[in-house]
């Protein structure tokens, strides 16, 4: 899904703060290993969503989960966007794009 401008500003500070859950300033070496991988193209720029999910699963394993749900969270608050439960098993990319599309109908 292409996203706009705005939004993909806002996913890429919630995927920056998501990652700080492990610690504060683990979030770059994190995103500097995943472009060492090819996993993202640059640190300030995640385009590809399902390759940064099979990035941070290769890294953390079932941790990986726990991280995309932190970044989810950080997502809606910053998209001003009502709470919502997050299943047990989801695919990052599909929650992202269900956060796109309630944002996009409310603005």
């Amino acid at each position: 899904m292409n996203y706009s401008k705005e939004f993909s500003s806002m996913l890429s500070e919630a995927i920056q703060e998501g990652l700080s859950i492990i610690c504060s300033s683990a979030a770059s070496s994190i995103l500097l290993c995943l472009k060492s991988d090819e996993a993202i193209e640059s640190p300030s720029k995640i385009e590809r969503l399902t390759k940064f999910s099979q990035g941070l699963d290769d890294i953390f394993g079932f941790g990986s989960k726990i991280i995309e749900k932190q970044i989810l969270e950080v997502l809606y608050l910053k998209l001003q966007l009502p709470p919502t439960i997050i299943p047990d098993k989801f695919r990052l990319v599909e929650e992202v794009d269900k956060a796109f599309d309630q944002y996009t109908s409310n603005t």
